[in-house]
């Protein structure tokens, strides 16, 4: 296990999980395409957020050594930033779908 200094993290992350998560964020925004410049932002801090988070999960229950920490946020940044682009498709198509409206409730005499 690496003995990691005061100065080699940032709020509890360290550099090389940053580092690893916004590089796959990044890569996999290069093959995204039809997104806006708002969109691309999002799924590129969505995708470095996730894999900020669940990196160290991964690491846990893989019971993988934390030198790998950078690897697996790559890889944890790659897939998050991927499904962003989902999730603005379901959102945009649940925006448009119609709901079917209920009859009114029949009047009840007592």
């Amino acid at each position: 296990m690496a003995i990691e200094t005061p100065g080699s993290t940032v709020a509890g992350i360290s550099y090389a999980v940053l580092i690893g998560a916004f590089i796959g964020s990044a890569a996999s925004l290069s093959y995204a395409k039809e997104m806006t410049k708002r969109q691309a932002m999002t799924a590129f801090l969505v995708g470095g957020a996730v894999a900020c988070a669940a990196t160290p999960l991964a690491i846990h229950y893989l019971n993988a050594p934390t030198e790998l920490a950078g690897a697996i946020a790559f890889f944890w940044g790659l897939g998050a930033m991927r499904a962003v682009p989902v999730f603005f498709a379901l959102i945009d198509r649940t925006r448009n779908a119609k709901l079917p409206t209920l009859p009114d409730q029949p009047d009840t005499k007592e």
